[in-house]
């Protein structure tokens, strides 16, 4: 193996990663044997990345684990740490919560133990995703507050991108409509300063939902197309699936076209979801077309969907958003008897 091999795949990588090319990332470097990309720390970094952008949950949790594994024969640290947060990450997107948790907590002992600032920032910063789904929306930012001082402490500002988005989400979730809206936009200025589209195009879906919220359907639709072009241009399917559920409830509330719109979308995005196996996206798709259905009278529908979405939550340990459903589902008995 040409000792040079690893240094011009890790260029054209970069090269690819600073223009969001995931596909093509992930092109070349499927390829490489295993043993030969976990020479390069950074590199075999890159070829998780391109597996999440695209949405290949399952097998960035195989690759993590080799990645780990890997990293502990060599007794390289940095490396374990990446695995780590990598297992983490996947663990999250595919439901997996106290298995993500125990691999954040761990990579946050070691972050600490080697006074490592960029990995104690990721740590922190997705305990505080885990903390917001369980519905401890004042633990997460916290923890989100203390990751940003760090990311900033490095000039990560990729880092303080993703933290504003996950603050958007928690200020969202506390109903705190201008403090989320803010924070989404910070996100957006941020990634479009440092080039990162994916977040770009997360932010404006989230903004957009604000506005739908607010009560402003046309506005949020807008913010929420604009999203939805960026994430099919990166072929991001996870934001794809959520911008469809958000345009989904413009369309429902009178933006554009409607019930019958609005249940294709939510349909899209429900397949998102599942090829996927985002089990956050599937549960929040079928409360939405729940809702949705059960406007036009169908109420067994309704009930069956809020049911299975009910039980997601549950399996996520989002007990909050879990219980809100089981009142709807109450309801809807009581009034249905």
């Amino acid at each position: 193996m040409s000792t040079d091999r690893p240094s011009s795949l890790l260029d054209q990588a970069n090269e690819m990663v600073a223009q969001s090319r995931w596909r093509e990332l992930h092109e070349l470097l499927a390829g490489v044997p295993r043993p030969e990309l976990f020479t390069s720390v950074p590199l075999a970094y890159r070829y998780a990345e391109a597996l999440y952008h695209l949405g290949r949950m399952a097998e960035l949790t195989e690759y993590a684990s080799e990645f780990e594994s890997a990293m502990r024969r060599q007794r390289g640290t940095s490396g374990v740490m990446q695995a780590l947060n990598l297992a983490g990450i996947a663990a999250f997107e595919l439901g997996r919560m106290e298995e993500a948790r125990q691999r954040f907590e761990s990579l946050m002992e070691l972050a600490e133990a080697e006074g490592d600032t960029d990995m104690l920032a990721r740590a922190t910063n997705n305990l505080g995703a885990l903390a917001n789904l369980e519905g401890r929306h004042e633990d997460a930012l916290a923890l989100y507050h203390l990751a940003i001082p760090l990311y900033q402490k490095l000039g990560q500002t990729r880092g303080i991108a993703q933290t504003h988005q996950n603050l958007g989400i928690s200020y969202r979730d506390l109903g705190r409509w201008k403090d989320a809206a803010a924070a989404y936009q910070d996100a957006a200025e941020y990634g479009r300063g440092f080039g990162y589209t994916p977040i770009v195009a997360m932010a404006m879906v989230g903004r957009g939902e604000i506005e739908v919220l607010k009560g402003d359907p046309a506005l949020g639709a807008g913010f929420v197309e604009w999203g939805l072009e960026m994430a099919r241009e990166l072929e991001d399917p996870i934001t794809e699936g959520t911008a469809l559920r958000v345009r989904a409830l413009a369309r429902a509330a009178g933006a554009d076209g409607g019930y019958i719109r609005a249940y294709d979308d939510l349909e899209a995005a429900l397949e998102l979801g599942r090829e996927t196996g985002h089990l956050l996206l599937q549960a929040e798709v079928e409360r939405d077309m729940g809702r949705l259905v059960l406007g036009r009278g169908l109420r067994g529908e309704a009930r069956r969907l809020l049911a299975d979405a009910r039980q997601k939550l549950q399996s996520l340990g989002a007990e909050r958003a879990a219980s809100e459903i089981a009142a709807e589902l109450r309801a809807l008995n009581d009034s249905y008897s």
